[in-house]
């Protein structure tokens, strides 16, 4: 047998201690990950849907408790309602479609695309059968690595926006009253008090 002329020592893809302590302590990671910055807007997707959905079940609660003169407005304020989530949720869809065709450029991002792919099993009947558990498991192991991403909340200006965005498109869906229901999305107090 042979010596292989392939003495090059591949790059260690693990990182110290000391350079994951110094990451999570500055909230440091490579802004510039199209992974990274997919999470991010998934993360705010996901935060407007439930917005929206609060709402909804709020409105939803008064139409059932409403007499019958105030139940014609309020049922479509909560058409709104469902029809923005509605848009809100595809949105967010839309975002999870994007994942594959998103390249991660650092181990972060490959934790940014797993954070994704497992907070989109919340949906999923049974999040306990394979692959849910062993996916789970890698992305633990990664974050031991590589570190976690910092939890950042979406502003609260940033969703105020993003909900009446949904439900102005939801009022031009919903149908004939919508130049009533965009009157009132203008003074409605729900969604600038209720943005969190």
């Amino acid at each position: 047998m042979t010596d292989s002329d392939n003495s090059t020592t591949l790059p260690s893809v693990t990182t110290s201690r000391r350079d994951r302590q110094i990451s999570k302590a500055s909230g440091y990671f490579d802004d510039s990950d199209p992974a990274i910055l997919l999470q991010r807007e998934w993360l705010r997707a996901q935060h407007v849907s439930q917005v929206l959905c609060r709402l909804q079940q709020r409105l939803e609660r008064r139409v059932l408790n409403a007499g019958v003169l105030e139940t014609m407005n309020q049922e479509v304020d909560y058409l709104i309602a469902c029809q923005a989530e509605v848009e809100a949720a595809t949105a967010a869809l839309k975002l999870q479609d994007r994942l594959p065709h998103v390249p991660a450029r650092s181990l972060l991002g490959i934790v940014a695309k797993l954070e994704i792919i497992a907070g989109a099993d919340r949906d999923i009947d049974d999040p306990t059968d394979f692959p849910w558990p062993h996916i789970w498991s890698v992305l633990n192991d990664l974050k031991r690595m590589a570190g976690s991403l910092p939890i950042q909340r979406p502003e609260r200006s940033v969703v105020r926006t993003q909900c009446r965005r949904y439900q102005a498109i939801a009022a031009d869906l919903v149908g004939p009253e919508k130049h009533a229901a965009n009157h009132r999305l203008e003074r409605s107090p729900w969604v600038a008090t209720n943005a969190e």
